[in-house]
């Protein structure tokens, strides 16, 4: 960390960030999980095991960092929610907007729910309809006809 960046907190993770880390990774945050396949896929709860387990195996410095990486990812969600009053407009008086604006926030959203992944040490959740690694999102389960 720079000097000009706060510190934060190596405590255990509060249900908070939990539920944040969850929702960058795509993964839901229910009640309970349940242990079924689904379409011939395991249901999307299973890798989230992984995650919960990550929780409390990470280092209370990967903590801070696993923080800090959220931060930034909710400021890059609060600018894409903010940007979609620009989004039918490309010039104002003399300033010019960018027209890609959300497409370049939604990638460093990208980076940093990757950042958060590798922070974990697990993957995206593969059944998320976000995109992620250039590919659409969601399971693509072969329909049989009847």
């Amino acid at each position: 960390m720079s000097v000009a960046e706060p510190t934060f907190s190596t405590e255990p993770l509060t249900e908070a960030e939990k539920d944040a880390t969850l929702r960058f990774l795509g993964y839901p945050n229910w009640a309970a999980l349940a242990q079924s396949i689904q379409l011939g896929y395991p249901a999307a709860s299973q890798p989230l095991y992984l995650v919960f387990d990550s929780f409390d195996r990470i280092r209370p410095d990967s903590r801070a960092r696993l923080r800090q990486d959220l931060c930034r990812a909710l400021e890059i969600e609060a600018q894409i929610a903010g940007s979609s009053s620009r989004v039918k407009t490309t010039k104002v008086g003399e300033v010019t907007l960018r027209a890609d604006e959300f497409e370049q926030l939604a990638k460093r959203l990208e980076f940093w729910t990757k950042r958060i992944a590798d922070t974990l040490g697990v993957t995206p959740n593969p059944s998320s309809q976000m995109s992620y690694l250039g590919m659409p999102g969601g399971i693509n389960a072969r329909v049989i006809p009847t």
